[in-house]
């Protein structure tokens, strides 16, 4: 999977009822997810938690020691412990 990077950040029009008139949308995408939001503050704000946010997806899903992940049920099924 290639790595998270920031696309796009637009001025947008603030929502209904908003108290803050300053709103990005900021699309942050890699090869195979496309993560679209937006926020309230300066252009400069909202690129620096995009920065954020994209560093912490990297380090999760690009760093060297991957997760094992071992399946465990919850419960086991009553008609399955009959068969055994």
């Amino acid at each position: 999977m290639s790595k998270y990077k920031l696309h796009e950040v637009t001025r947008v029009p603030a929502p209904e009822g908003a108290q803050s008139k300053r709103w990005y949308r900021y699309v942050i995408s890699n090869d195979v997810n496309e993560i679209n939001g937006c926020r309230t503050g300066t252009e400069k704000e909202v690129r620096l938690f995009c920065t954020q946010c994209i560093q912490q997806l990297n380090h999760k899903y690009h760093s060297d020691s991957k997760r094992q992940h071992n399946f465990q049920p919850a419960y086991t099924h009553y008609a399955y412990e009959m068969n055994i």
